[in-house]
């Protein structure tokens, strides 16, 4: 059994590992860059430290339903990245038994964010692999730009 932090974007339930999470907060003053791809809303200060924000439903090509929203912080391999989401629901504990591997017939959302699929009840759940959601060139831009700010 494992905890996992449910979120929604638009009208998805989405949940990630409790694990992979720093933190949730509420966002404060996003700072604009420039050349970046839509889906990156800036740059935030988390005590002294700048930390990329990803529009996660720009990212998953969803519409976001949402006026207040949240910032989820993860821990990538070398920084920290922030997810902008609608709103986060909860914190649920999810048998093993209750999750099964995406099937490679899903279409629509970006299949590679997709870790997994948790039956809730009578909801399902989309388990994500924030990991993926990066490119590594993404990823090696991020890198460069927290160094140089």
């Amino acid at each position: 059994m494992k905890q996992y932090v449910i979120f929604n974007v638009g009208d998805y339930s989405f949940g990630v590992d409790i694990l992979e999470i720093v933190e949730i907060i509420k966002p404060n003053k996003i700072v604009k860059v420039p050349s970046m791809p839509q889906y990156v809303e800036g740059i935030i200060d988390v005590r002294g430290t700048s930390v990329p924000v990803y529009n996660l439903a720009k990212r998953l090509e969803i519409e976001s339903k949402a006026e207040a929203q949240k910032i989820i912080i993860v821990e990538l391999s070398k920084f920290q990245l922030g997810f902008l989401v609608d709103d986060v629901s909860e914190i649920l504990k999810i048998e093993d038994d209750k999750i099964e591997k995406a099937s490679e017939s899903i279409r629509g959302i970006k299949r590679k964010f997709i870790d997994s699929i948790a039956r809730v009840g009578n909801d399902m759940i989309i388990i994500l692999d924030l990991k993926n959601v990066l490119t590594m060139e993404e990823e090696e831009n991020i890198q460069e730009f927290i160094k140089n700010s």
